[in-house]
């Protein structure tokens, strides 16, 4: 699929949502109508491993007192146990975002300038949190309703309904949290499935004047 060529302007589009509202899916589509698409998660992975120095330093002594061991063998950093540590006490994850962010937002905005000819998208579910949506000219926050997240994410990861819902709930409090109101959101329903998401999704980037060689399934 060609990349999207209608318009002088290369729009920075911040892509997010809710657990299991459908961002994903989102993403997907929108890669395969040509828009360069970069998953902020996989950047926060790769930002990890380049501070992995610093962030041992930061938090090995809370780990060791708390018994957990947050380094693999190979240097590397085990990103389930240092979760563990770092959702265990709230100043410690701020303090674990300090020390990423600045590099999270330096690779995210190393790639918009390499895909400056083309649409780029910010795929970030913690988009609001991070600088990344300063860096957006609007965004698209895909949203569902709660009962159809939740059978989504029963599906997908079947855990407990107890479980899922709190995930909800701390997703509900950071969004409420994190929101700005400077911030252009385009809100895209996925409630009644894929083909409608993806007619809501073109329908949204036509009212910003963006036309693409859309994917028809």
């Amino acid at each position: 699929m060609t990349a999207p060529e209608n318009s002088k302007k290369r729009f920075v589009i911040g892509l997010t949502g809710k657990m299991c509202a459908g961002k994903n899916a989102a993403a997907d589509w929108l890669a395969r109508a040509g828009f360069a698409v970069i998953d902020a998660d996989q950047t926060a992975h790769q930002a990890l491993d380049e501070c992995r120095g610093e962030v041992s330093a930061a938090f090995s002594a809370e780990a060791e007192a708390c018994g957990i061991r947050f380094r693999n063998a190979d240097g590397s950093i085990n990103r389930r146990e240092l979760g563990r540590l770092l959702f265990r006490y709230p100043d410690l994850l701020e303090r674990h975002e300090r020390i990423l962010f600045p590099r999270i937002n330096a690779l995210l905005k190393a790639f918009i300038r390499e895909n400056a000819g083309r649409h780029v998208v910010i795929n970030a579910p913690l988009l609001f949190k991070s600088e990344a949506a300063a860096l957006c000219d609007f965004v698209l926050l895909i949203t569902a309703p709660a009962v159809i997240r939740l059978w989504r994410a029963k599906k997908r990861d079947g855990l407990p309904f107890r479980q899922i819902w709190q995930r909800f709930s701390a997703q509900k409090a950071l969004f409420t949290q994190n929101i700005s109101a400077n911030t252009d959101i385009v809100r895209v329903g996925n409630g009644a499935g894929k083909r409608s998401l993806e007619k809501k999704l073109k329908a949204a980037l036509r009212r910003k004047g963006i036309e693409a060689e859309y994917p028809e399934n």
